[in-house]
């Protein structure tokens, strides 16, 4: 059984492991040959203070979150990972479809992400969650800067989209 529960500051380290963990199926899937990074402990704090943050439990052990960041009344959803032994299982659907309820309740409007258009697990599922691929006039000034910043750390800008559903 797998719980969504609020993250907290002691699992920061947890967390950025899950997440070079599941860079592994991501770099994979997306043909990506650059280092493995992970998020900046001063985004986990934000998204921690912002209540944001979400982790997912499984049998006791931390094997996922969803790292959200408000944008005046946008969510930005920086990143949702899982690690693999426990990926296939619905746990990143769960944990989004938890952040999505979670910002909803704070008022924002629509949810903001930037992915890959082609990995299954990225574009692909987040259509399915209702997200659709923004063209560069719709795309928001701050994820123009994300995508940028991502093709200059070597992604394919092919592959890299913005996406948005309204809540």
């Amino acid at each position: 059984m797998v719980i969504i529960r609020d993250g907290r500051q002691e699992e920061f380290d947890r967390l950025a492991d899950i997440e070079l963990d599941a860079f592994v199926t991501w770099a994979q899937a997306c043909d990506v040959s650059q280092e493995p990074s992970c998020a900046p402990v001063h985004l986990f704090q934000q998204s921690l203070e912002e209540n944001l943050l979400l982790v997912a439990e499984e049998g006791g052990r931390t094997v996922g979150f969803a790292l959200g960041l408000m944008e005046e009344s946008t969510l930005h959803i920086v990143e949702i990972d899982v690690e693999r032994e426990a990926q296939g299982k619905g746990i990143g659907k769960a944990l989004m479809l938890a952040l999505l309820e979670r910002a909803g309740g704070f008022g924002c409007s629509e949810a903001v992400l930037t992915t890959d258009r082609y990995a299954p697990f990225n574009a692909p599922f987040y259509e399915k969650l209702g997200f659709r691929i923004l063209s560069a006039v719709e795309t928001p000034a701050f994820l123009l800067k994300r995508l940028k910043a991502q093709v200059d750390s070597g992604l394919d800008p092919e592959r890299r989209v913005a996406m948005r559903l309204h809540l």
